[in-house]
This record gives C-alpha cells, structure tokens and sequence, in this order.
C-alpha cells in the first residue's frame, strides 16, 4: 500500500515540477491558479488534479494494495502544445508505465486554447 502512494506522490510531485520551473529543461510550464476564473498569462499552462482512490484490494479486513487515479491538463494557443506535449509523455511514462492515456484533445472556441487531458493511473 504504502509504494502505491508513494509512486502516485512522486508523480504528482514530477507533474507539479513541470509546473515550477524544476524540470530538466528548468522552464517554467505555469499552472493555473482558478482553473474555471483565471488563467495564466502564457503561451501553454498545465494543471494537475489529483483525483481519486481507483481502487483496493482488501484481505483478511486490512487494505493489502490500492491504486490511485489523476490527470493532467495542458492548455496552449499553440497547435503542438509548444513542446511540452513530449515532456509530460514522458514524465507518465517514468512514474506510470503504461498506466496512463490521452482522454481527450480538443480545441476550445471560447478560449481559444488548445486542451489535452491525460489520465493516469499508479498501481502498487
């Protein structure tokens, strides 16, 4: 139980890390403070949701092993999410595996800002 939690963390700590400058690259991906009344003022900008227990597994009445669910969201007025499309991917990929998708990839009218939201999952 405790390295389920511990991997979910260390993967939101590595999201947020994009998000405040301490990637590799050190460029900042900002995060949006209100994501419904506020959005950064910036090219692209990412929020992390931590989002919810997926799922357990109990026995003899004591949880054994859980998983933890999330997503990603990055917003850009560039087409190809001005180059951090590749950096998230791979972010996922190091702390997920092959536990995490592309839910959805839409362009939004109203803002017009380009939405990809990925969803991931940690498994221990």
């Amino acid at each position: 139980m405790a390295e389920a939690q511990t991997t979910y963390d260390s993967l939101v700590a590595a999201l947020k890390a994009l998000t405040q400058g301490e990637s590799p690259n050190t460029v900042t991906l900002p995060v949006a403070e209100n994501i419904w009344l506020t959005r950064p003022d910036a090219e692209s900008y990412g929020v992390v949701s931590q989002d919810f227990e997926a799922g357990a597994i109990r026995a003899e009445n004591v949880k054994q092993d859980e998983a933890f669910e999330g997503s990603f969201d990055l917003f850009s007025l560039a087409k190809d999410g001005a180059g951090w499309i590749p950096l998230i991917r791979n972010t996922l990929t190091t702390y997920c595996g092959g536990c995490w998708s592309l839910n959805s990839h839409v362009y939004e009218r109203d803002t017009r800002l380009f939405h990809w939201e990925w969803t991931f999952q940690t498994e221990g």
